[in-house]
């Protein structure tokens, strides 16, 4: 048997498959290749309770994050296997997992090749791993994605970095594009003084943006904006105060966090110059979005961004009222 393993598993099959190799006691982190969703040559981080799936074969995702086998992103059994050709270069319905882009939103160039195309992946250590994606031959430019899970804990270190291989500036951010489970509650802390008069604003559509929204779902409290489930509108924007994290309760019991660093003397480059978006596609997904600072990338040169994800046991409110001293306590414990 070859080291890509063809044992064909699902999030659901991930913790069957390694309740016959972890012992009771004291497992350190792995990384191997196997197949997984309907894909060969997926990598498989794991320690002995949170297993991490990447997929190389269509846009180089997170395609699973799972805690004691229980997925925190979101899935599509449909587009198991799926891939981009010249007939369906693009995947039908939203792709699932934990996507990742680089942006502004609406002035990027066309990403495709990132987001749907084949990526490389090598493993670079006992409990790490690379995904490479192929050159956009328009702007010469390639990117790295970088995975790491801590031996002994959830936390999940993911770097994307830019890579300019042409011979004039390409300017680009971050953008990254992680499908949670649907219908969860997210939190976040943001400043006391905010540029949006009701802390975060609301796309009406593609072309209009409320300035003044009033959503019987969101709510700013004692320094935490609280979305308590899909709002009006699908999508919305804020800035996230440091020490910058969002959190996102899962329906399926896991508090899902992600750390990122707010850069106070970088340019944010998207419409409203925000640095965190929220959209809720109604119940199926929510779409967790941290967005880099604007970076002017030299020739032969790179730019990266870094965010540190999270999984931590959470009974989910059924009246949607998140204790926020038990969130507060969670987030003091994280390193």
């Amino acid at each position: 048997m070859t080291q890509q393993k063809r044992n064909r598993i699902t999030a659901a099959g991930i913790i069957l498959l390694l309740g016959f190799t972890l012992p009771l006691h004291g497992q350190k982190a792995t990384a191997s290749f196997v197949s997984a969703f309907g894909y060969d040559s997926c990598v498989l981080l794991k320690n002995k309770t949170v297993t991490v799936m990447l997929e190389p074969n269509a846009g180089g995702r997170v395609i699973s994050y799972a805690l004691n086998g229980i997925n925190v992103l979101y899935e599509d059994s449909l587009q198991n296997g799926w891939i981009s050709t010249p007939s369906m270069p693009r995947s039908k319905g939203h792709l699932a997992g934990g996507r990742f882009d680089i942006g502004p939103s609406r002035t990027k160039p066309n990403t495709d090749l990132f987001f749907f195309g084949k990526w490389k992946a090598t493993i670079t250590g006992k409990s790490s791993a690379k995904l490479i994606s192929q050159t956009d031959s328009a702007n010469e430019i390639y990117l790295i994605r970088d995975f790491k899970l801590d031996e002994y804990s959830s936390k999940l270190t993911c770097t994307q970095t830019i890579v300019n291989k042409s011979n004039k500036p390409f300017t680009a951010s971050f953008w990254a594009r992680t499908f949670a489970t649907g219908n969860g509650i997210c939190i976040m802390p943001l400043p006391d003084k905010s540029r949006f008069p009701n802390k975060y604003i609301m796309f009406m559509n593609r072309d209009t943006i409320n300035m003044l929204p009033v959503d019987s779902n969101i709510l700013y409290r004692d320094g935490y904006l609280i979305i308590k489930g899909p709002p009006q509108k699908p999508k919305l924007e804020m800035d996230v105060a440091q020490p910058a994290w969002i959190g996102y309760a899962a329906t399926n019991n896991l508090l899902f966090i992600k750390k990122i660093t707010v850069f106070t003397n970088k340019y944010y480059g998207d419409v409203t110059a925000a640095n965190t978006s929220i959209w809720y596609n109604g119940k199926q997904m929510v779409e967790i979005e941290p967005i880099g600072p604007l970076e002017t990338i030299k020739p032969g040169g790179s730019a990266f961004f870094t965010e540190e994800w999270y999984l931590h046991p959470f009974s989910f409110p059924a009246n949607r009222n998140v204790e926020m001293e038990q969130v507060k306590s969670i987030i003091k414990t994280i390193k």
